[in-house]
């Protein structure tokens, strides 16, 4: 059998293995998501 080896693993399992990747990529949702949250907090307080 001739194939290259990263024929056979499928692209999700090749995605999972980079786990700086992963772990750049849960700093990254955490970070839009805390400053969304907060900037939403932030325009709903009442004015005067």
């Amino acid at each position: 059998m001739s194939t290259s080896q990263s024929e056979d693993i499928p692209m999700m399992q090749r995605l999972y293995n980079r786990i700086w990747l992963l772990a750049a990529a849960a700093m990254l949702f955490f970070l839009v998501v805390y400053v969304g949250w907060g900037a939403m907090d932030i325009l709903s307080l009442p004015t005067r």
